[in-house]
């Protein structure tokens, strides 16, 4: 098969971008510089969950399965594609009833995408950082019994930053299911045909989680 276009659902990472606040932001320093040294090389000190990043059930104290565990060829799939911006407000949570309509793809090799609209609006801000939409309790155990393979939003959270976060981490990674946050999926052409998702962790030894390229593939048909 031949590719038609390909998408790039990850968002940059840079000096002092927006993450959960009880983390260091990424730092960026420069080691040399082109014009003063003859090459040009960066130092970046980051949480291994910042940015467009991958959990693994281990980021769960009682599951012990690492990414770097992971069969890399569970990282791919079938994208299922579900725009939520402008129907899901700040803190509203994402619901059984916001995933009915794609019950029958939601296939043991699916990729769920949350695009809450909440990419866009990624900022040192109260808004970005605690108020975006989430996945609740009850819709992630409708993922966990699809069995599918993999769930992403465009937050650094699945579950958002209120009561219901660890049981939704705990619901879709004790059932196997990796978790992908932080990506930007401000494209409405997800919607527009079948596309083929891949997201590749940096294979870190015995890692919770790690940045991820996620980029999203159609093929001709």
């Amino acid at each position: 098969m031949r590719v038609k276009r390909m998408l790039d659902l990850t968002q940059e990472l840079y000096h002092n971008s927006p993450v959960l606040p009880i983390f260091d932001p990424p730092k960026l320093d420069y080691i040399f510089i082109g014009p003063r040294d003859g090459w040009k090389m960066e130092r970046l000190t980051l949480s291994l969950h910042s940015g467009t990043h991958m959990d693994a059930p281990s980021h769960m104290n009682e599951f012990r399965t690492n990414l770097d565990e992971i069969p890399v060829e569970r990282f791919q799939g079938q994208a299922v594609y579900i725009p939520l911006a402008g129907i899901k407000g700040p803190s509203d949570p994402i619901t059984p009833a916001d995933l009915e309509p794609y019950l029958e793809q939601l296939i043991p090799d699916a990729i769920v995408l949350l695009y809450t609209g909440w990419g866009e609006k990624q900022a040192w801000t109260t808004e970005w950082i605690y108020q975006s939409p989430y996945l609740n309790n009850d819709a992630a155990r409708l993922l966990a019994k699809h069995q599918v393979r993999g769930v992403a939003i465009d937050h650094f959270s699945i579950g958002g930053t209120g009561d219901e976060n660890e049981e939704t981490h705990r619901i879709l990674l004790g059932s196997g299911i990796w978790v992908a946050e932080g990506l930007q999926l401000n494209f409405p052409e997800l919607s527009d045909g079948s596309w083929h998702l891949i997201s590749l962790p940096i294979k870190v030894r015995e890692s919770s989680g790690a940045p991820a390229r996620v980029v999203a593939i159609q093929y001709e048909s």
